[in-house]
């Protein structure tokens, strides 16, 4: 696996106010860029639960700026968090949004034997189109599609949805006059390293495509257990295995022949060109009604909570 970024340390504790509304109640989580806190909102007879983002430091443009940005285009979409405000507490910026969660890894780890069923992998491949597609549509490559950035809603309502987070790493599809342009100049690696596409490997400018690349390793190492290159860290080595995966036997022969065509069809694809996404969920569309799969029905968390059992 990718060995975890490092986290910073940030200097806020439980129990303390922000602004005139908020009370942090315990630490989601931390990584390299900032730290998420469950927060209490009070105001007046209003009482609710909601997450806040920090980020240290006050440049006006920084990861969590762009996530803020990012947030506000996608207000009211599905598959993305409501963005309720933003400000700045002590040396840190913060951006206020809707709770949501458990992860989609925390999903996994108490499913044994820790993967996803085929039913499930399908249905997560789909709205995580959906959220691509929404993504896209407003201008935006995220650039780190990963399992831990997909969670599901915590309400009985939402469990069922994939939604997506984090978006300090996105970016804004090059346009020049309406038309899609390939940037002249490749950049630096971004992304993680066992989800990244071949073109991150290789440094070049990542687009549409990529980011479906990514959600496609995705639902092969949900579905299968694993990826061929887990706990493989070089990147050269890593960006070795995924060419080889183009032709191994798991994804020509132990797969449904759609997984194939769904990498044949990413891979043909360049930055400028507009994926056809209905093409691929027709294709997990097809896998689903081969294996008698109704994608219509309630994934087993869904049932799980609404007869009442903790999730």
């Amino acid at each position: 696996m990718d060995l975890p970024p490092p986290q910073v340390t940030v200097d806020i504790s439980v129990g303390e106010r922000i602004g005139q509304n908020y009370i942090l109640l315990s630490k989601i989580g931390a990584g390299a860029f900032g730290a998420i806190f469950l927060v209490k909102y009070e105001h007046g007879n209003i009482k609710k639960k909601v997450a806040i983002k920090f980020e240290e430091g006050l440049d006006q443009f920084t990861f969590l700026h762009n996530e803020m940005v990012v947030l506000k285009s996608l207000a009211g979409i599905k598959h993305f968090a409501k963005y309720y405000q933003c400000g700045i507490h002590k040396n840190y910026r913060y951006v206020v949004m809707e709770l949501l969660g458990p992860s989609i890894i925390d999903v996994v780890n108490r499913q044994k034997p820790y993967k996803f069923t085929l039913s499930q992998s399908l249905k997560f491949g789909i709205q995580g189109i959906e959220s691509l597609v929404s993504i896209h549509d407003q201008g935006f490559i995220h650039r780190d599609v990963k399992p831990g950035n997909f969670v599901i809603g915590n309400s009985v309502e939402t469990s069922g949805i994939f939604y997506l987070i984090d978006f300090g790493l996105c970016k804004k599809l090059q346009v020049k006059d309406g038309v899609v342009i390939k940037p002249p100049q490749n950049g630096n690696f971004r992304g993680t390293m066992r989800y990244a596409s071949i073109q991150a490997h290789k440094k070049e400018e990542l687009g549409r495509n990529d980011d479906l690349m990514s959600l496609f390793y995705i639902m092969i190492e949900f579905y299968v257990g694993k990826l061929p290159w887990l706990d493989v860290f070089d990147k050269d080595e890593v960006h070795r295995l995924k060419e080889n995966f183009r032709i191994s036997d798991l994804l020509i022969n132990q797969l449904p022949k759609q997984f194939l065509e769904i990498e044949r069809y990413i891979t043909s694809l360049d930055y400028i060109d507009e994926p056809d996404y209905e093409k691929i969920k027709s294709m997990i569309r097809q896998i689903a009604n081969e294996n008698k799969i109704d994608l219509d029905q309630n994934l087993e968390w869904e049932n799980e909570l609404r007869n009442g059992r903790k999730t």
